[in-house]
């Protein structure tokens, strides 16, 4: 079943699909929140007529969810929710023709108010790493976890690594899970303004991508700076993404403080998904060191820009990254710099990368992840008695 079906089952049956966009409320999206503007994206364009968007227990107007999508981020939407002007009344699910189903981004806000309700489970970092969450953080989604797959008809996960720690550390069985790969893809006008950029020229460099927490890895490049020093004097490492929990454990080592003020080494902090999507663009290489990931988007997002990406071999990071890019060991700093090298004499001979990195990205569309949780949904309205869509 394909996504553009989604719209005929749903009415069929006469099901309504009510889309919690928590996520969506956040000021500055990145992970969870891109997947969730995605999915919703994917919803609009696929099953309209059928979807209302929800938070809390309060409907919220399609054209508010709408300019959030156009904007890439939560400000205006958050300011509209706080003033009552997004909101369009309560949900009413009583008395309706059919069903009622509740699709959930990430982590419930409520349980157990719609007919059928599904979840998109990220990754399980919390439960298998546990040291590099806050503690308050690990309680909370420890907490809402098992009541979040007690109360799924389905639970769709962004990866096959993911669905099998599922299976492996919580024995949810396999019936009850779906994988639905997250999808990218580059901003409108992209290639131009991309191409303008580039004809500028500049000084080569590494982009590091992703928020600066302890699961993140960025250490290991910093590791991998000192042992090297060489690698600055030819090139430039970026570091682009905002600080995030324990920062103490993020700090750049004193050793590369000369290098950081010679502009050896660059942070530049949260970058919007245009400005990002350039970055990537001007970079010789994209370096993704993360230790665990559920799906692993920034190595999707390089490689939909044409932009090649030294990643770890880990969790689900093979699934989005698949043949093109160069892997390494995320605990071995000079596995990390064989992989460097290894890239750059990739580059160096081989012409059709670019085009090999884009035919990798073009595998995973927030069009298709729609589509692979439509086939099990449709399943579910036909087994409460829906009819088949003709």
């Amino acid at each position: 079943m394909t996504d553009a079906t989604l719209s005929a089952a749903l009415d069929a049956a006469g099901a309504t699909l009510c889309f919690d966009i928590s996520p969506l409320v956040e000021l500055q999206w990145t992970g969870i929140p891109v997947v969730a503007a995605g999915l919703a994206g994917a919803l609009l364009t696929h099953a309209r007529a059928h979807t209302r968007f929800f938070l809390g227990t309060d409907l919220v107007r399609t054209a508010a969810v709408q300019d959030a999508l156009a904007r890439g981020s939560g400000l205006a939407l958050a300011r509209e929710l706080a003033a009552g002007r997004a909101l369009d009344g309560r949900l009413k699910l009583a008395g309706r023709r059919g069903p009622s189903v509740g699709l959930f981004p990430s982590v419930k806000q409520v349980r157990r108010l719609f007919d059928i309700e599904i979840s998109l489970f990220h990754d399980l970092s919390t439960l298998v790493l546990p040291q590099f969450h806050m503690p308050v953080n690990v309680d909370h989604h420890m907490d809402s976890l098992r009541d979040d797959l007690a109360s799924n008809d389905l639970t769709v996960c962004v990866s096959q690594a993911t669905a099998d720690d599922l299976r492996a550390y919580l024995g949810v069985p396999a019936h009850r899970l779906v994988v639905a790969h997250n999808g990218t893809h580059v901003p409108p006008g992209f290639a131009l303004d991309a191409a303008n950029a580039l004809a500028g020229g500049g000084e080569p460099y590494f982009l590091i991508l992703g928020t600066r927490e302890p699961r993140k890895n960025v250490m290991l490049v910093f590791d991998m700076l000192a042992r090297s020093p060489a690698l600055l004097e030819r090139h430039r490492f970026v570091f682009a993404g905002r600080m995030g929990w324990l920062a103490e454990q993020q700090l750049l080592p004193p050793a590369l403080k000369q290098a950081e003020e010679a502009g050896r080494v660059l942070f530049t902090g949260f970058l919007d998904q245009r400005a990002k999507f350039l970055a990537i663009a001007g970079a010789q290489a994209t370096i993704y060191p993360s230790i665990f990931e559920g799906f692993g988007l920034p190595v999707l997002e390089s490689l939909a820009a044409g932009t090649p990406c030294i990643a770890s071999w880990s969790s689900a990071i093979p699934e989005a990254g698949g043949d093109v890019c160069e892997y390494f060991d995320p605990l071995s700093a000079a596995d990390l710099e064989r992989a460097l090298g290894a890239m750059l004499a990739r580059r160096a001979v081989d012409g059709r990368l670019a085009d090999a990195c884009r035919a990798q990205a073009a595998r995973f569309t927030w069009d298709a992840m729609l589509g692979a949780i439509a086939a099990p949904l449709r399943k579910l309205l036909l087994a409460r008695g829906a009819a088949s869509p003709t």
